[in-house]
């Protein structure tokens, strides 16, 4: 998905500039080139990012605000035809007034043909980077609504640190294969690492279809995690895009001795109206259920199982426009329902059993 502000952005503008500075300088003493400043860091990278800004509101306890949601700034490198380094800069609404800074994706592309234009290669992405699973993409300009399924905030990773190994074998299938630290890990101290990969088959006009599975130890009370997900992507008219995921998982939560496990679905179409205008509607349900079979610590009695199941459904609807190249808004109405009462705080007895967010959200793309 994703599923990534200016806050800080003042910060770094010295450090650019120093190394503008010296780019410039060598530009000119070889090339003869009158170069400098924005101009001199062009020439060493690619610069690209977006700006989302919002306002939402909350039916639980009339909740509203305006907010700067979030910057993002990606600088791309040409490795000279073998590949390609990439780094994302976030700075992210902490959701208090404040900003945190993070990078989002840093790794390095290479060719393994290493820039024989003959042959099919494989590409091998070390590093940082998106998790290659599930039909929404993280970041805002990538979206068709504000908010993300609950099958992309519950059931998958956003980020994976490591190795993935990427080829196209031709007539629009593509095999994704990666080895990580784990669900959004960026250091691991354990000893086995998480596997998984994606197989997919695209068509041109027709759309395209994908299967991703992931398994692996994680840190602190999970286990064993396993994850499987199809994700589909239909296209039967230029103006219309229809999108849909499954998702099953289950984690091992060894220091407790119970098994915690999933599955959930989603379904979204996205009709462009005019070359402005645009209507998506979202419909998502999410199931979880923790199972447990502990013993006291004691190893004295053990418990009988326990079951904990929790089911949430959401109903999405996103009129969308774009005003200009990089320049567009949403409205998004959305309402999440369960049958437990599990909005708000349960512990207050001030909860509800469903609730009604509204946003408006502009994102400028450069």
């Amino acid at each position: 998905m994703g599923a990534f502000l200016l806050r800080r952005i003042a910060a770094w503008l010295p450090a650019l500039t120093l190394v503008a500075v010296p780019v410039a300088a060598q530009n000119d003493a070889a090339d003869g080139m009158e170069t400098g400043g924005i101009a001199g860091i062009s020439d060493l990278v690619e610069i690209s990012g977006f700006v989302d800004a919002s306002y939402t509101y909350s039916n639980l306890d009339d909740a509203n605000t305006f907010g700067l949601d979030q910057v993002e700034i990606d600088l791309t490198k040409n490795l000279g035809g073998i590949g390609t380094l990439r780094a994302d800069l976030e700075w992210v609404s902490d959701g208090e007034g404040g900003f945190t800074l993070d990078a989002e994706q840093g790794y390095v592309t290479l060719d393994l043909g290493m820039g024989r234009g003959e042959g099919n290669y494989p590409t091998l992405t070390f590093g940082k980077f998106n998790a290659p699973i599930g039909f929404e993409l993280l970041d805002a300009p990538d979206m068709y609504q504000f908010s993300h399924a609950l099958v992309f905030d519950n059931g998958l990773p956003t980020n994976l640190t490591g190795a993935m190994l990427s080829m196209n074998l031709g007539n629009g299938v593509d095999v994704v294969v990666h080895l990580s630290n784990g669900w959004d890990q960026n250091v691991d101290a354990n000893t086995n690492k998480m596997i998984g990969g994606r197989l997919g088959y695209s068509h041109e006009e027709l759309g395209g279809i994908g299967f991703s599975a992931m398994r692996g130890d994680e840190e602190g009370l999970v286990g064993n995690l396993t994850v499987y997900d199809i994700d589909l992507t239909l296209t039967p008219s230029p103006r219309l895009i229809i999108g849909g995921e499954y998702n099953y998982g289950k984690t091992e939560l060894d220091e407790i001795n119970a098994e915690n496990s999933w599955n959930g679905y989603m379904v979204m179409a996205h009709y462009s109206l005019t070359d402005v205008m645009g209507l998506t509607g979202r419909y998502d349900r999410f199931n979880r259920e923790i199972s447990q079979i502990a013993a006291r610590r004691s190893g004295a009695q053990d418990h009988p199982p326990v079951g904990l199941e929790f089911t949430r459904q959401a109903l999405t609807i996103a009129p969308t426009f774009a005003l200009t190249d990089g320049l567009g808004f949403l409205m998004e109405l959305r309402r999440d329902f369960s049958d437990d009462e599990i909005f708000g705080d349960p512990e207050t007895g001030d909860a509800e059993k469903s609730m009604v967010n509204f946003a408006f959200e502009m994102t400028y793309s450069f």
